[in-house]
Parts: C-alpha cells; sequence; structure tokens
C-alpha cells in the first residue's frame, strides 16, 4: 500500500513583502518618470526666479526710503516668494494629475490589486508630491532670495538671510506648495477626472480669492472681506512671508493645514468606498 502525502503550498516570495516603504519607492518612481513632473517643476522654478528679477530689477531707488527700516527684510522676502503666487498653480496642478492620470489609462487598478488597501497607495504619493514639491519651493525662493538680496541692497534695502524672517519664509514658502500639492491630490482623488480636478484646484487656488474679494469690496460687509484671509492662498501667501491680516505664521499653518485635510480625508473615504 501506498500512503500519500500531503504537499505543502508552494508560496512564492519572489516579489518580497510589500511594505509601506516600497509603495513609496513606487510612487516616487511614477511621479519621477512623468514628463508632466519635471515640467511642472521646471515652470515653477522659472516663474518664481523670473517674477523676482522682473519685480527687484523694476522698483525705483526711491521706494527704499519709503519704507521703514524695520521691514527692509521682510519687502526683500515678500519680493523673493512673489512668484508663489503662480507656483502654486502648477504644483496644484501635478497633485490632480499625480492621480487622475492613473485613472484615466487603468493603471490605477494594477497599484490597487498590489495593495488592496488602497490607501497607502494615497498616503505614498501624498508624501512623495509633499516632499518634491517642498524641496522644489525652498531652492527656488531660496535662489530668488539670492538674486532680489544684492540687487535692492543696490536701492537701499537691507537684507539678512540668517534672519528669522528669511529663513521661515523660504520654509514656509516650500511648505505650502508642498501642502498645495497635497490638496490638489485630495481633489484629484475625489472627482478622479483630470479636467475637473485641475478645473477644481484652480478654483479654489486662484479664483476664489478674487470672488471673495470682489464681493467683499461690491458689499462691504466685514466678515466677507474677513473669510479671504482664511483661504489656503491667503494663508499661503501668509507662509511665504506676507501678511495676511495680522495672522502669526502659526495660524497660517493651520489653516493651510485645515484646507488639505478636509480635501485629502474626504478623498480617503471616496477611494476606500468606491470601485476603481
Amino acid at each position: 500500500m501506498s500512503t500519500a502525502t500531503a504537499t505543502a503550498p508552494i508560496r512564492h516570495t519572489s516579489l518580497g513583502h510589500l511594505n509601506f516603504a516600497r509603495v513609496v519607492r513606487s510612487e516616487w518612481i511614477k511621479l519621477r518618470s512623468l514628463r508632466s513632473t519635471f515640467w511642472t517643476y521646471a515652470i515653477v522654478v522659472v516663474i518664481g526666479l523670473g517674477m523676482t528679477c522682473l519685480v527687484a530689477f523694476t522698483i525705483p531707488d526711491t521706494i527704499a526710503k519709503q519704507v521703514p527700516a524695520a521691514q527692509h527684510s521682510a519687502f526683500v522676502v515678500n519680493t523673493a516668494s512673489f512668484g508663489v503666487t503662480f507656483g502654486q498653480l502648477a504644483v496644484a496642478v501635478l497633485g490632480v494629475l499625480a492621480i487622475s492620470g492613473e485613472y484615466s489609462t487603468g493603471m490605477i487598478r494594477s497599484s490597487f490589486a498590489a495593495v488592496p488597501k488602497r490607501l497607502p497607495v494615497l498616503a505614498a504619493k501624498a508624501i512623495v508630491l509633499f516632499i518634491a514639491s517642498f524641496v522644489v519651493g525652498v531652492v527656488t525662493v531660496a535662489g530668488s532670495w539670492a538674486i532680489a538680496a544684492p540687487v535692492l541692497s543696490g536701492k537701499g534695502f537691507s537684507a539678512d538671510f540668517a534672519s528669522a524672517d528669511t529663513l521661515w519664509a523660504i520654509v514656509g514658502a516650500g511648505a505650502y506648495l508642498g501642502l498645495v500639492s497635497v490638496f490638489a491630490l485630495g481633489l484629484g482623488t475625489i472627482l478622479r477626472a483630470g479636467a475637473g480636478g485641475i478645473a477644481a484646484a484652480l478654483g479654489v487656488v486662484f479664483l476664489l480669492p478674487i470672488i471673495v474679494n470682489l464681493v467683499g469690496s461690491l458689499t462691504n460687509i466685514e466678515w466677507i472681506t474677513k473669510a479671504n484671509n482664511y483661504l489656503i492662498s491667503a494663508a499661503g501667501a501668509g507662509m511665504a512671508g506676507s501678511d495676511n491680516g495680522g495672522f502669526e505664521p502659526w495660524a497660517n499653518v493651520l489653516i493651510v493645514l485645515a484646507w488639505t485635510a478636509v480635501s485629502f480625508v474626504i478623498g480617503a473615504i471616496i477611494l476606500k468606498r468606491r470601485d476603481a
């Protein structure tokens, strides 16, 4: 008689354990391989440096005498971070495309097949987007400051790179660009479609402040005017060194974090519940 022996199932371990670090690495490869990533960050750098040159070289020599000496450093910082106003639009578009592009090509199904829980994919995208946008933002504003400082110093302004205000504005500008890209990622996750996500992101970041300011000026309603200070773009400008209704830097950070968290959390909930 022969006895049957049970054969243990063969485990395929060649793929290894797909931990969160590998998911982050995968998302970094995806972001880096997109042509739109290079062009988006190139636009941020070029616009940032270009706008700083335009503003710094066109400021009249007499302006320095009209600005209090205590505000000279802040004036130089504001000149250096002027391009963030336009750079935020570029990173917002990239944030939407980071998720909507996968939906349009169907690649998102492969991502979710590899990571069935889904949320680690979204979290990894957010981490990669934030870090990349933060680094580009810091480098751009620091480079812009290096241009603005000597030009404006020749026109009577004093500038100190080591001052707390300058360093905070440079880091704050980078952090804002990182957060606004994650905010747009959340909108892209909610809407899925690239066109709709981009329209929503640019509407909130660029168009909404214009509408609020216009309505506030036409109606003279105080709370509408003050509401502008709580918009993500106004708080982002405050993070980059501008005055946002007298808010402290930490208040501006909390406002931007709130906008980002709402968008990201809603996107995460919808991502978890809706079919790919």
